[in-house]
């Protein structure tokens, strides 16, 4: 659909060419109608093949429909080209190969599509000769015919050669991707995409399961780095047992040289995607988000890994029937080791982290500690309460935010807002000094407030 958006317009300068030169009397203000009218269907239906929600039938369906659109456009345009002897009719010959080539299905789901693209053209001409003349006679001339016939055939052989073109297209992707394996795993479905690499959907063949598979790209940088933050990932998270950390099965590299790590296949919404499609999340939800948050950390700490990307987008809430809702801590690649030694191991010589929610003695190139995942904590909580980020322009330490979350706070609120403000300090000394310390005054939070209200940010007033 991104490709018609830019295909559609551009066959303007052939319909200024038709209506001015070859047939001066075209109305091309008509035409221009007609393409803005295909090009706002063709962003409607891109617009929506982008947003996760939408079934894979409707967007078939709707996809079949602008097609056969864009063929009845070009049939109403050739009204004015030549009527049934218009050559322009060759337009939707060109609309079924696109469709055979950008969209790959099974004939027994395509046929429909292109079925609706072979039609348009007669179905077209045959309603508008029921009230024109003039077009009503061609279907009575045999030279008409003849000419008509002469080009259809090549529209009716287009939309057949399409639909096997189009089924031989998705009978080769498949196979290939079938085939398509990672050491034991069978690549099922995309599932997410980072910034060193993909997450897959995969079958696990030995154990038979399914697992979320993250590979490191091929095609990216696979240097020394890459890998060892790679290997880093796999190794900090295998090491950490709990229910709220997601669970490491397998980590290797293919016989092609493509490396991968192997974890629990979890269904849900990461919190940041909760706060964009519902808002910021009721207090007493908050609340046990960033509890289940802090055991995951108290965890982390114990083992000696500093996570330093705490983000909404890291925290996963798991939907499994017949339990409540749980958080799983996700994405170790950038943790810090601490060993009982004292030294680290590290990158050194960059900056990596989310940038709103990293703390700020990381900026100074200072090590990170307990403290620093504290902070992220902080802003994470902030973001859920409020649907926005603690630190804007109009108000650059984020307490006049902070005193907003609640009007006219209870004292058990109060507490929770300093608590909020704990986190946040940029004196790391400031802050609240560790996970399980956090968590106990969440809990004293949650047990105080008698009455959980409603956040300012929340209210429809």
């Amino acid at each position: 659909m991104r490709i018609g958006i830019w295909v559609w317009p551009s066959f303007t300068v052939v319909d200024a060419w038709m209506c001015f030169v070859a047939y001066p009397d075209a109305p091309f203000v008509l035409f221009l109608v007609y393409r803005i009218v295909i090009e706002l269907a063709l962003i409607a239906v891109y617009r929506a093949s982008r947003r996760p929600a939408v079934s894979t039938a409707s967007l078939r369906l709707s996809q079949n429909l602008t097609f056969t659109a864009i063929a009845v456009a070009i049939a109403l345009m050739a009204i004015s080209l030549g009527g049934t002897r218009s050559a322009y009719m060759h337009g939707i010959s060109i609309v079924a190969l696109v469709r055979a080539a950008v969209f790959p299905e099974p004939w027994r789901k395509a046929w429909t599509g292109f079925t609706g693209i072979a039609i348009a053209f007669p179905v077209v001409m045959g309603c508008v000769a029921a009230v024109s003349p003039e077009l009503r006679a061609e279907w009575f001339s045999t030279e008409s015919l003849v000419v008509f016939a002469s080009n259809y055939v090549f529209v009716l052989s287009s939309a057949t050669i399409g639909l096997l073109t189009s089924n031989i297209m998705w009978q080769a992707e498949q196979r290939v991707y079938r085939a398509r394996r990672v050491g034991r795993y069978r690549l099922l479905a995309p599932i997410g995409k980072g910034g060193m690499g993909e997450v897959w959907l995969a079958w696990d063949a030995s154990l038979q399961r399914n697992v979320a598979l993250k590979l490191l790209r091929a095609m990216s940088d696979t240097g020394p780095d890459m890998v060892a933050r790679f290997e880093r990932e796999a190794l900090a998270t295998s090491r950490l047992e709990s229910p709220d950390i997601i669970q490491i099965f397998d980590y290797g590299a293919s016989e092609d040289g493509l490396y991968y790590i192997a974890m629990e296949y979890l269904t849900g919404r990461d919190l940041g995607t909760v706060v964009k499609e519902d808002g910021p999340v009721p207090v007493a939800n908050a609340i046990e988000y960033m509890m289940q948050a802090c055991l995951a950390l108290e965890v982390a700490h114990h083992g000696g890994v500093i996570h330093r990307d705490i983000k909404p987008e890291n925290l996963f809430l798991v939907r499994t029937e017949g339990e409540d809702d749980s958080i799983k801590l996700l994405d170790f690649g950038i943790v810090r080791f601490r060993e009982s030694t004292g030294s680290t191991l590290t990158w050194t010589g960059m900056l990596v982290g989310t940038p709103f929610y990293l703390a700020p003695e990381l900026w100074t190139g200072s090590p990170a500690d307990e403290r620093s995942d504290i902070y992220s904590v902080g802003v994470t909580f902030y973001f859920l309460l409020t649907g926005r980020l603690p630190f804007v322009e109009s108000d650059r330490t984020g307490r006049g935010a902070l005193a907003a979350i609640f009007p006219n706070p209870t004292p058990a609120e109060r507490d929770l807002e300093e608590l909020v403000r704990q986190c946040l300090a940029p004196d790391p000394s400031q802050r609240v000094s560790s996970a399980r310390v956090l968590r106990s005054r969440l809990e004293s939070c949650r047990a105080s407030m008698s009455t959980l209200r409603t956040p300012a940010s929340m209210n429809p007033a």
